[in-house]
């Protein structure tokens, strides 16, 4: 006779991507008729990105605002960290990928370096010299690179990659058929 479980010894072999692909999808089903184009992996990157992006700006703020670290070298060390955290959360998390982390960490290095580049250095430098203030100019820098980065994501770091994720088509409600 097998041991009846209560709700909560149930929901503890329910694995943390599991959870995270449940709420993605509770709330892309939230979203008007017309936004449901949007993936929900968007969601999951979104809500990931701001995780990063808090430990990005938390990191900038006490090097450069705190201990008068120079901006350029506080952006860098702030990126590095929120880089890394982004890579290992979207990867288990949203994209809920496996396969060969050598080959994905690799194109992530070359999306993140180009990113680095592009946006953060060079986009917020340019933003902080003509005199924007320098949180204001690294949100815009991270409101452009979101989508970069996500787009790199999904279409080269991840491509081809065995995920456990939910089918490619999935929803909770028969009228919002949409593609993850």
């Amino acid at each position: 006779m097998k041991p009846v479980l209560s709700g909560m010894e149930k929901s503890a072999r329910v694995s943390a991507a599991e959870h995270y692909s449940r709420l993605t999808i509770w709330l892309h089903d939230l979203l008007p008729r017309f936004l449901s184009w949007i993936p929900i992996t968007w969601i999951g990157f979104a809500m990931i990105g701001l995780t990063g992006f808090g430990i990005d700006i938390g990191v900038l703020t006490l090097l450069h605002g705190g201990l008068n670290v120079a901006y350029p070298i506080a952006v860098t060390l702030g990126y590095t960290v929120a880089s890394i955290a982004n890579f290992i959360l979207n990867r288990w998390l949203n994209f809920q990928v496996h396969g060969d982390i050598a080959k994905q960490s690799s194109k992530q290095l070359l999306v993140a370096a180009s990113n680095y580049l592009i946006w953060i250095l060079g986009f917020s430098t340019v933003l902080d010299v003509i005199g924007v203030q320098y949180q204001v100019a690294r949100i815009l820098a991270a409101c452009v690179e979101g989508l970069y980065l996500y787009l790199m994501m999904r279409l080269w770091v991840f491509r081809g990659s065995t995920s456990s994720a939910q089918p490619e088509v999935v929803g909770t409600s028969p009228q919002k058929s949409i593609t993850r």
